[in-house]
């Protein structure tokens, strides 16, 4: 068999298949373009549990120009909804098409360009949009918002962008803690009533970090596995950096980097908790989501989990001793 081309970094194969289990729910991914989303998911791959039957697929293909296709190209970039009720996400420079088609077993695509199969957003965070439109509901969203946790404990980082929840989670998980995400996480409420609590899953193992964060963290030599279109690196997490698939949540924490007025995290009422998880509500802005489902999945995470406010500087020493602080009366309960 001749050997699989090489295209712009990205090894394209002949259709291997994956097993994984994201926020509690399995699903099997397949495709040529695997290779190069497969750093971004490594810690949730089951290898020796396949997939249920009826399990949905989410096939990830290589296409010279999916965007232009006749059914594609005369809609704008950005989010569509089919008349049978898809979600179709467009990119164009460079070309991929995000799909999710519900049904009893709602299938998930991703058809990408070379130059998109090797680009940092789409490395790092592959089929975001599909993913988020799967899992979605009125528990659980998936939510731009990072998160790390401590002995099973965890504490969802948000804020709007650029506002340090990458330098906040990498600092975290630099110091011991487990890492569920800079960027994307999936939150799930709970049911006080049934003893669940709420929980917090990882998604991608990877960070999106900008030149300043990524020499503060000591981080050069962390494998890039590609460049956004706005030049942060798409790192993949290196080995002293452990994974956390979920965690109960105990905290939330809104977090201003420059801003370092508040020291140590400041508690803030439901209320304002609603309107500072507003930043996280990639459902909404992307289409892959209700706002119905979003508000019901908000508004019961701050009936159940506390929220703060935290200033950032440079002193990621107290960062990390705040967080910590926040995080260990949590860790002691039955």
């Amino acid at each position: 068999m001749a050997p699989s081309p090489r295209r712009q970094g990205v090894i394209l194969g002949m259709d291997p298949t994956l097993s994984l289990r994201i926020a509690g729910r399995s699903l099997t991914l397949v495709g040529n373009g695997l290779p190069a989303v497969r750093p971004a998911v490594f810690p949730l791959i089951e290898p020796e549990h396949p997939a249920p039957a009826h399990t949905p697929v989410l096939e990830i293909t290589a296409h010279a120009d999916p965007a232009s296709r006749p059914e594609w190209s005369a809609l704008d970039m950005g989010s569509h909804r089919g008349p049978d009720g898809r979600l179709i996400v467009l990119r164009r420079g460079p070309s991929s098409v995000e799909q999710f088609v519900p049904g009893a077993v709602p299938r998930l695509l991703l058809e990408a360009s070379p130059a998109a199969l090797a680009s940092g957003d789409l490395r790092a965070q592959p089929a975001h949009h599909t993913l988020a439109a799967w899992l979605s509901s009125p528990r659980v969203q998936m939510v731009h918002a990072g998160a790390v946790s401590l002995d099973g404990c965890g504490v969802l980082f948000i804020g709007v962008g650029g506002r340090g929840k990458t330098t906040t989670a990498l600092t975290c998980a630099q110091a011991g803690f487990g890492f569920l995400g800079d960027d994307l996480c999936v939150v799930e409420a709970g049911d006080p009533a049934q003893g669940i609590p709420a929980t917090v899953h990882g998604v991608y193992a990877t960070a999106k970090v900008n030149a300043d964060t990524r020499q503060r963290l000591e981080a050069e030599d962390w494998e890039t596995l590609g460049i956004t279109p706005s030049g942060k690196a798409a790192v993949a997490l290196p080995p002293h950096v452990q994974f956390q698939r979920s965690a109960r949540l105990v905290a939330i924490v809104a977090v201003r980097a420059g801003d370092d007025s508040t020291p140590q995290p400041r508690r803030v009422s439901q209320r304002a908790a609603i309107q500072l998880l507003g930043s996280t509500a990639l459902p909404i802005a992307s289409g892959s989501g209700t706002p119905g489902h979003w508000l019901s999945t908000a508004a019961a995470l701050v009936r159940e989990v506390p929220a703060f406010e935290l200033g950032l500087g440079w002193d990621l020493d107290r960062v990390v001793s705040a967080i910590r602080d926040l995080v260990r009366p949590a860790t002691n309960d039955p």
